[in-house]
């Protein structure tokens, strides 16, 4: 299961409903680079801040800690992290708008990037990504596909 991360509060409910449902279930929190605190907290074992002043597209994941009961949720579900730059992102976006007819804001497609970043390490699996919110001009979607490679 990939699902985006800002503070938390999603893939805090995702944790404990997948892991409830299945517990050999994986659960990976995908976010933004220099906003990947959940990820940084997982690896760590306990909440970390980071020091971000980093400008990304996914203006609505730029928490830089995660929420505690989220953080812990998802430690107890043995959830992992992964963080993708904005380019994945825009590469996200195209796939979603052309492949999927979705359109999508940079922060709905991250966990999208993070499955399309990930190659053939989940080839085979069943996958479930996570896309959210819909929030983005017409003016700023348009320019985000063409900026995407």
């Amino acid at each position: 299961v990939l699902c985006p991360v800002g503070g938390g509060g999603l893939i805090g409910g995702v944790a404990l409903a997948f892991r409830g449902a299945d517990p050999a279930v994986a659960i990976r929190a995908v976010e933004p680079e220099g906003y990947d605190g959940m990820g940084r907290s997982l690896a760590a074992g306990g909440p970390e801040r980071v020091a971000s002043g980093r400008a990304t597209i996914c203006d609505a994941l730029q928490a830089t800690r995660p929420g505690l009961a989220p953080f812990a949720a998802a430690r107890m579900a043995g959830a992992s992290g992964v963080a993708v730059g904005d380019a994945a992102v825009r590469r996200a976006l195209r796939v979603a708008f052309e492949q999927l007819k979705l359109v999508l804001e940079p922060s709905g497609a991250i966990a999208l990037a993070g499955l399309l970043e990930a190659g053939d390490e989940l080839a085979g699996q069943t996958v479930i990504v996570f896309v959210t919110g819909g929030n983005v001009a017409p003016e700023a979607f348009m320019t985000l596909l063409a900026e995407a490679c």
